[in-house]
C-alpha cells in the first residue's frame, strides 16, 4: 500500500477512536440554535418558501432575527450566539485547530457574563468544557424560545388585523 494511503488510514483511525465531547455537544447545540432562529424568523414571514430559497447562512439568520427584535436586540445573548457559531465553524473545518481554546474561552467568558445569576455557575465554570458548551447552547436556546413566544404573539396580532381588514379573504395559517 502507498505510504500516503497508510498515513491517511492511520490518521483516520486515530481521530475516530475517541469522541470529542465538546464537538459533539457543540454541533448538536448549534443545530438546535439554528432551528430556533429559523422558527423566530418564520413568525415574521407569510411565504416561507420564498425565504427558504434565500438559503440564509447561520450568521445571516442571527442578524435577521436580531433585526426583528423590539427590545432584545442589545442583549448579550446575540454575542454569545455568534461566539458559539465561531467556535463551531472553527471546529467543523479544522480538527485540532490552534484557535479552538481561544474561541472556547470566548464562549465561556460570554456565557459566564450572561448567566451571572445562575446558581450552579461556579460548578459549570470549573467543570468539563463540554458541560460549559452544553449550558451556553442551552442558555441561548432558552433566550430564543422566549423570543419565539413573543414572535408568535406578534404573528397572531397580525392575523387578527388581517381578519378585521380583509374579512372576506381566506385567512393565512397561524
Amino acid at each position: 500500500m502507498h505510504p500516503d494511503l497508510l498515513a491517511s488510514i492511520d490518521r483516520f483511525k486515530q481521530e475516530m477512536e475517541s469522541v470529542d465531547e465538546v464537538a459533539h455537544v457543540l454541533l448538536k447545540g448549534h443545530l438546535l440554535v439554528e432551528e430556533a432562529l429559523s422558527a423566530v424568523i418564520d413568525q415574521y414571514v407569510f411565504h416561507r418558501e420564498a425565504l427558504e430559497e434565500a438559503r440564509l447562512t447561520f450568521v445571516q439568520k442571527v442578524h435577521v432575527a436580531r433585526a426583528l427584535c423590539l427590545r432584545k436586540q442589545t442583549l448579550g445573548e446575540w454575542e454569545l450566539i455568534l461566539a458559539i457559531n465561531a467556535l463551531r465553524n472553527d471546529m467543523a473545518h479544522r480538527l485540532n485547530s490552534p484557535l479552538r481554546h481561544k474561541k472556547l474561552a470566548r464562549v465561556k467568558e460570554l456565557y459566564v457574563r450572561e448567566a451571572a445569576n445562575f446558581a450552579g455557575l461556579e460548578e459549570i465554570k470549573s467543570g468539563p468544557e463540554s458541560v460549559l458548551v452544553l449550558y451556553a447552547c442551552g442558555h441561548v436556546a432558552g433566550f430564543l424560545a422566549t423570543f419565539l413566544a413573543d414572535s408568535k404573539i406578534f404573528r397572531s396580532l397580525v392575523h387578527a388585523m388581517d381578519r378585521t381588514m380583509n374579512p372576506g379573504e381566506i385567512p393565512f395559517e397561524l
